[in-house]
């Protein structure tokens, strides 16, 4: 029998670092992630597309190879690609991350990139940092080589 397409994976995840931390009034600050297609990596990929490799006029022995990347960067992008639905607010209680569901049910950002990059920049670099997590959790081929079970 041939592959068949299926949904991809989406996880909920409490953002329990972030609520013990900054406190949250009721309801607990969560995030769904969802497993990232072959879209979403190649636009992921699309970060590394640039390596230049400079040479010495003065030794033509002698180069240096630059690609402009920044963690942070990664980081924002892997979210961007894969955050589906997150109900932090912001300071007038609306949410930052603001969401709506596709014909399937499933949540999607109802946001722009650059409004995305906006608003992840207003949030503490640890809640970037659990939310990340979550990403590489549900993304395991993002997160680098795997740790072999002891």
């Amino acid at each position: 029998m041939p592959l068949k397409l299926i949904s991809p994976l989406y996880e909920t995840f409490e953002l329990k670092k972030t609520d013990e931390k900054y406190g949250s009034e009721g309801e607990a600050s969560f995030v769904v992630i969802k497993q990232a297609a072959q879209h979403e990596h190649e636009r992921r990929q699309q970060l590394f597309a640039t390596l230049e490799r400079k040479f010495s006029e003065i030794d033509p022995n002698q180069f240096s190879l630059v690609q402009t990347l920044s963690s942070e960067e990664l980081k924002r992008t892997e979210v961007w690609l894969t955050m589906v639905e997150c109900n932090i607010q912001d300071q007038e209680g609306k949410n930052l991350f603001p969401s709506k569901k596709d014909k399937a049910g499933h949540s999607t950002l109802n946001m722009t990139q650059e409004a995305f990059n906006r608003n992840w920049g207003l949030l503490p670099p640890d809640v970037c940092l659990e939310i990340h997590g979550f990403v590489q959790e549900v993304n395991k081929v993002w997160a680098g080589p795997l740790e072999k079970d002891e």
